[in-house]
């Protein structure tokens, strides 16, 4: 870049965090040198290719964290930025820096100039800012001015002290969080020893065999690593074993074919990063490495899955939570497996399950629209009705007494002047008389108890579907709320025999609407299940052999024969009140029980949760049992109750499915 007839040397900060960046930007900014961060969303690599392609000048220093990062991945780029820096753009100088350490071993350093970095500096504040500036701008042959340096140090002071607000309240905590994680991750892989050759470039991605990871898949089906080795052999051979695999997390440590432990990548560096630690650790047996890398060992078995093998690692102590962790599988083999590719893979099945629950959750979403728009025209349709309804209940019992009436002057009429006439007597046997006069009143009858029954459940439904929520509740009467559900579902009630074992219970405080959605669910997966059992004999035949098989042993033992299908099935469901006493308080309980197969013990604890069913995808809209445990819960303070078998009022077990709302006493 050119200002006048000077030429302006350009510096690229490559994925420091906002503190580190804001220092090195001021510093070298107040020294008239270009400075620019990359895009941390862009591969370094690619920009820099494609600014060379396009005859685009580079810049003649990058200052880069170690840890910088692939677009997308969490593999480290140093080695690889140094590489590429050597080969196409050998001007172009590479400052590293570590901003989670504030001290550099000496064979960290070593490591980084070997790659092709001028230097490796640890975290930069305003202590060492000055010492730091001196070697970055040596590197591109400029002069560091003191009173500059000075005067930059005094604003970054001032800057603390007086921080943003609003930087530090929009901080993203779990952002910054899951960066230095990555970075962290980064850097795992990548620590090696001063004496280690050039490492191969490392992928980031999954084999193909863990890229399609079950939701419920166990750490053995990822990428294992089995390589032992024998605490009496000596130090460098497990040298030579991490040599040999750059992607190697730790070592196997048996004696004498018996496991030990293991010794991880990490903590074998850090005991040869010690001083004399070639000549004392390298040529004699491991064992002594060993007893000095305190290592806390995580030991878990195969069968565990990712999830959980996940919250376990990381629950461990931060000076361990980036350790291998030792896999125990049969026949005593056990192998280490690295914790990047268990976060990898925990990674991938959260994103599945979000994926899955994103996709239930629209489903759910699209059906209570529909529900929504349907309770919507419900409410139209049913106060439309309504006024037609009341007018032909109300003028039925009208009709009936008119046509008393008129049978009375018709009856007077005959006695006054009888039936000689030809005329007369020929009309009365067309209309055949006689029934007519017997029969019009059951008619009349007949319509105002069909319009009755009509015009309660015009009722019920506008009730039900009344959109505005009840500012409180109302006293109510509950056996009310059961016979409304029922009376919307008797089109389905005709083949289910019904039972009511009702009381008289006192009103609760309450909501209508909600409490006939409640037993219109339960009885209506009641219906569904003896429906779904009735065609089906086989099951019939299942459900009578486990409730009547001590009968028939004790009928073997008399010696009388009692086939199957003697036994007679019908569906039956028993709606039962009463007034129960628990926690020392009164509670009105309504049972509802069905004679079906009953719902399995394996999934009864999940019969309330959300978008559980047991039902497929065209029948029905699901169980309803989370709208229904939310409302007598939440709502109403109250308890529902699963059994599946349970007692029936002789106190004998029966197959089947009861629930039972219970709902306290003001």
């Amino acid at each position: 870049m050119l200002v006048g007839d000077c030429v302006v040397k350009s510096v690229l900060l490559a994925q420091l965090s906002e503190e580190q960046a804001m220092i090195w930007h001021k510093a070298l900014s107040s020294h008239q040198l270009e400075v620019w961060a990359a895009p941390e969303s862009q591969d370094l690599l690619k920009l820099l290719t494609q600014k060379l392609k396009a005859n685009q000048s580079l810049p003649e220093l990058i200052i880069a964290d170690i840890g910088v990062r692939h677009e997308g991945g969490t593999s480290l780029l140093a080695t690889e930025l140094c590489k590429w820096c050597t080969d196409n753009a050998p001007q172009v100088k590479i400052l590293l820096i570590n901003p989670r350490q504030t001290q550099i071993k000496e064979v960290e350093k070593r490591w980084a100039i070997r790659r092709g970095a001028i230097d490796l500096l640890p975290k930069v504040s305003i202590h060492n800012l000055s010492s730091s500036l001196v070697i970055a701008a040596k590197s591109i042959g400029i002069e560091v001015k003191p009173e500059v340096l000075k005067a930059s140090i005094s604003a970054l002071k001032l800057r603390q002290n007086q921080p943003d607000r609003g930087t530090l309240q929009g901080k993203n905590i779990r952002q910054t969080a899951t960066e230095e994680l990555a970075r962290k991750m980064a850097m795992i892989p990548l620590m090696v020893m001063a004496s280690e050759p050039e490492v191969k470039s490392i992928s980031n991605s999954l084999p193909s065999s863990q890229r399609q990871i079950a939701l419920d898949a166990t750490i053995s089906e990822l990428k294992l690593y089995r390589v032992k080795i024998d605490l009496d052999e000596v130090g460098g051979a497990a040298q030579k074993l991490f040599q040999d695999d750059p992607l190697l997390p730790g070592l196997i440590i048996y004696e004498k074919e018996f496991f030990v432990g293991m010794l991880s990548r990490r903590k074998f560096l850090e005991c040869l990063s010690r001083p004399y630690a070639l000549e004392l650790f390298l040529k004699r047996p491991l064992r002594v490495l060993y007893e000095q890398a305190e290592t806390q060992i995580l030991r878990l078995q195969g069968n565990i899955s990712i999830v959980m093998a996940s919250q376990k690692a990381l629950s461990r102590a931060s000076g361990d939570i980036y350790e291998p962790v030792v896999v125990h599988q049969e026949d005593e083999v056990y192998s280490v497996l690295d914790i990047h590719d268990l976060l990898q893979a925990q990674s991938h099945i959260h994103e599945l399950a979000t994926k899955l629950l994103r996709e239930q959750t629209q489903a759910t979403m699209f059906q209570t629209e529909k529900m929504a728009s349907l309770g919507q025209i419900v409410a139209e349709v049913s106060h439309d009705i309504r006024n037609p309804v009341s007018a032909i209940y109300g003028n039925t019992e009208c009709l009936l007494t008119y046509i008393e009436g008129v049978m009375q002057i018709l009856k007077a009429y005959e006695a006054e002047y009888g039936t000689s006439s030809p005329m007369i007597s020929k009309t009365l046997e067309q209309v055949d008389w006689d029934f007519v006069r017997s029969d019009l009143p059951q008619v009349v009858r007949s319509i105002q108890s069909g319009s009755k029954y009509l015009r309660r459940l015009v009722d019920t439904l506008q009730s039900l579907s009344h959109m505005e929520d009840q500012a409180s509740p109302e006293p109510i009467d509950l056996l009310e709320c059961v016979d409304s559900s029922l009376t919307i579902l008797s089109g389905r009630t005709r083949n289910v025999q019904i039972i009511k074992n009702y009381i008289n219970l006192p009103k609760i405080n309450g909501y209508t609407d909600r409490l006939i959605q409640v037993f219109m669910n339960l009885l209506s997966n009641a219906i569904d299940a003896l429906m779904d059992l009735r065609s089906q004999p086989d099951l019939i035949q299942k459900r009578n052999q486990a409730l009547h098989k001590e009968e028939n042993e004790d009928s073997r033992r008399l010696g009388q024969v009692q086939t199957i299908s003697d036994i007679a099935w019908q569906p039956l469901v028993v709606i039962s009140a009463a007034i129960a006493e628990l926690d020392n308080r009164k509670w009105i309980s309504v049972k509802i029980a069905d004679n079906g197969m009953g719902i399995p013990h394996e999934i009864q604890d999940r019969i309330f949760d959300n978008f559980f069913t047991t039902k497929g995808q065209s029948k029905g809209t699901g169980l309803g049992l989370a709208i229904c445990h939310q409302i007598i819960t939440q709502q109403h303070h109250g308890k529902i109750v699963l059994r599946s078998p349970y007692l029936n009022h002789q106190g004998d077990v029966t197959i089947g499915t009861e629930f039972e709302v219970l709902l306290p006493i003001s």
